[in-house]
């Protein structure tokens, strides 16, 4: 089953300064950490963003090859063919800011696989193993509408599986003003992803760890130094991107033996 990935990267930042997407991780821009990580598992990834972010998204995907090679992705790697598109357009006849459901729909819609990999663009430690856990789920259930994860802080509908099947049923929903997505989802058949999973596949916590304010701008910082503790990744090594191998693909061994990617 081949997947598109959407990246979500539509806030405009209005909590604080600067603009989070432009946030550097071991001199590479998070976002471009986020298409990376998302070209492991879609040969083509839509980056949904406000008008005003396009600009300097669109500077990021011209030099995306270049950050890929900074922090040592595999030989057999692939950079996917990325593109920035602005999810204002569906908003626009709306009251104010609808939040992310804006750019799930406007990414699948511009999406040419019937399945794609959502991600949220302020979400640093997202894993491989986690990214894998959710494509398989999508294969072995092709006829749900979206995969998604139920942990104990809740659902986590950014970081998940949703089917251009979507499409109808979410521009449905805003036009009658319903724009939180865990209600949308109510009205869609849902594979569910739950604790006692997660746990079997050994996907921590910190998968979930977002930045929205300075204070996680600092912890993200604290983890990146400590490291994540019970896997061994103590993130002492100076060459360029080790730390982010370290963090992606904790637990499954392919930072080393990266034959098996």
């Amino acid at each position: 089953m081949d997947f598109s990935g959407i990246l979500l990267a539509g806030g405009k930042s209005r909590r604080f300064s600067p603009n989070k997407i432009k946030i550097m991780s071991e001199g590479v821009p998070l976002i471009a950490l986020q298409m990376v990580k998302l070209g492991f598992f879609a040969g083509e990834v839509i980056i949904c963003t406000s008008a005003e972010n396009k600009g300097y998204i669109d500077h990021i995907i011209d030099r995306l090859p270049g950050h890929a090679r900074k922090l040592g992705t595999p030989a057999g790697y692939d950079v996917p063919r990325v593109r920035a598109v602005v999810d204002d357009n569906i908003a626009a006849s709306r009251t104010g800011d609808i939040g992310p459901i804006a750019g799930i729909y406007t990414g699948l819609e511009n999406s040419s696989n019937d399945f794609a990999l959502v991600a949220a663009s302020d979400m640093p430690l997202i894993s491989y193993r986690l990214l894998d856990l959710l494509t398989r789920e999508a294969q072995l259930h092709k006829k749900t509408d979206a995969v998604i994860i139920r942990n104990i802080k809740g659902i986590e509908a950014l970081c998940g599986i949703y089917s251009r099947k979507c499409i109808k049923i979410i521009k449905e929903e805003i036009s009658r003003g319903v724009y939180k997505i865990s209600d949308i989802l109510a009205s869609l058949q849902v594979s569910w992803i739950g604790p006692e999973r997660l746990r079997e596949e050994d996907i921590d916590i910190y998968n979930f760890f977002n930045i929205n304010s300075q204070k996680d701008i600092k912890e993200f910082v604290n983890i990146q130094t400590r490291g994540l503790g019970k896997d061994g990744s103590h993130n002492i090594y100076s060459r360029a991107g080790q730390k982010w191998k370290d963090h992606f693909f904790r637990g499954t061994g392919k930072g080393t033996d990266q034959e098996k990617i």
